[in-house]
């Protein structure tokens, strides 16, 4: 059950998608959407959320003055939806995309994450080589991104593969 902060979240973020889908502006039509697909995501709501991710991603692809960061971050919220929903096949080929868009942007916190849960991805999957792998790099990453929060999520990863 979404707490009550969860809902008003929500509320915040679909009046602001509504103010803006009579605005002729395609890329921050779609920052307001994945931040409600994002949302929805938090409060447990799966179907909008999935719904959102697709929406935004799409008016990303379409409008030639949209970031790559934004794009890249759509893909990160879905496919977190997606892992967090148990659907490994797509969660796998999201999290590969995302990750590549990470590195040719140079986000190495980023390329991090998106390696770790590919390595949580793999381990679950029954591929220990592979999840090594991935968490070999995810490490890497993380201490090249500086450490912090991304350095401690992927060491949490790599102890939950431990086990």
């Amino acid at each position: 059950m979404p707490s009550s902060e969860q809902l008003a979240d929500v509320h915040k973020r679909e009046l602001a998608v509504a103010a803006l889908r009579g605005v002729d502006d395609g890329p921050r039509l779609a920052h307001a959407i994945r931040h409600l697909a994002d949302a929805y995501r938090r409060a447990g709501r799966v179907e909008p959320a999935e719904k959102c991710y697709d929406e935004a991603i799409s008016i990303y692809r379409a409008h030639p003055e949209s970031r790559p960061l934004d794009v890249a971050n759509a893909l990160r919220g879905f496919a977190v939806l997606k892992s967090d929903a148990g659907e490994a096949d797509a969660a796998e080929q999201l999290w590969t995309d995302v990750r590549a868009r990470y590195e040719s942007l140079g986000i190495t916190s980023g390329v991090a994450e998106s390696a770790a849960r590919l390595a949580r991805l793999a381990h679950q999957c029954g591929d220990v080589p592979r999840s090594r792998e991935w968490i070999d790099s995810a490490i890497a990453s993380a201490k090249a991104a500086g450490g912090g929060d991304v350095l401690e999520f992927v060491l949490e990863v790599a102890a939950e593969i431990a086990r």
